[in-house]
């Protein structure tokens, strides 16, 4: 099964020109790998990936920073929440899902964690992670919710999404949020005023949805033929095809109007 872990965090980063940004800084002849979410910082889109075994801040103006705070964190997914990042995963080794937050992308703090089971968050918003316990194959058993209130996240079981599923991306709407999960045929799509009570939306076919973005109403996908790896977007229960990127690119999803895809190395983001 195509997972957001095998897809996303499967997919090799072969070069990458750093650019010097204060202390840090990757040496530019280090290639890194993975790529994981997007989100935005001080208006430009960043991602994370690893570097020799650390976690390293990547934008899209080719600049590469290391990271402190994420050394025990197995990463899946990125966002922010207009003044601050928010990382998903786990603490690494027996999977314990954490949440971290960073307001420069830099240094991070753990922010919530579940305690006392095998678990992961796989998809992030600024205001709402998803997640999973899980069996000792990463299989989910029991889906959850963590949700940002003035007093911090907290956690509550989720209804209606399909399960043996891992959310693969999330994202808000004017009416609440829309989720995608990915399964051997493709990506099933569901939407939720609170983001605990879900509902079904036409699946698509064929594809590994990394990015939702809700437009005008519209819900658009973006994401990667699961045949053939080719970039794709569309609108769910309308037309798709090729996306506006080159062959190589895989997608990691959305942040404000602009989807991001990782494409020889490089962060690259096109118009929604």
């Amino acid at each position: 099964m195509l997972d957001r872990r095998t897809f996303v965090l499967g997919a090799a980063v072969t070069a990458v020109a750093a650019t010097s940004v204060g202390t840090g800084t990757a040496n530019a002849s280090t290639p890194p790998s993975g790529g994981i979410g997007v989100a935005t910082l001080d208006g430009v889109p960043v991602t994370l990936a690893r570097i020799d075994g650390r976690w390293a801040l990547l934008s899209d103006n080719g600049s590469v920073r290391i990271t402190a705070g994420l050394d025990n964190a197995d990463l899946v997914d990125l966002s922010d929440d207009g003044t601050r990042l928010v990382a998903a995963g786990s603490l690494a080794g027996d999977p314990v899902a954490a949440l971290w937050t960073s307001a420069d992308g830099v240094t991070w703090r753990e922010a919530r964690r579940l305690h006392g089971t095998r678990s992961e968050f796989t998809a992030v918003t600024g205001t709402l992670a998803l997640g999973s316990v899980v069996r000792h194959e990463r299989a989910p058993e029991v889906r959850v919710a963590a949700r940002r209130t003035p007093s911090g996240w907290t956690t509550a079981p989720v209804r209606g999404l399909a399960d043996g599923l891992l959310a693969s991306a999330l994202a808000t709407t004017a009416g609440g949020f829309v989720c995608a999960s990915v399964d051997s045929a493709g990506t099933r799509v569901h939407t939720s005023a609170d983001g605990v009570a879900w509902s079904e939306l036409p699946r698509v076919d064929g594809v590994a949805v990394r990015g939702l973005a809700s437009v005008s109403g519209v819900v658009r996908w973006f994401g990667n033929e699961i045949a053939g790896s080719t970039p794709l977007t569309g609108v769910v229960g309308g037309a798709s095809g090729p996306a506006a990127v080159p062959a190589d690119a895989k997608a990691l999803g959305v942040t404000g109007a602009r989807a991001a895809w990782l494409s020889a190395g490089r962060l690259l983001t096109t118009a929604i």
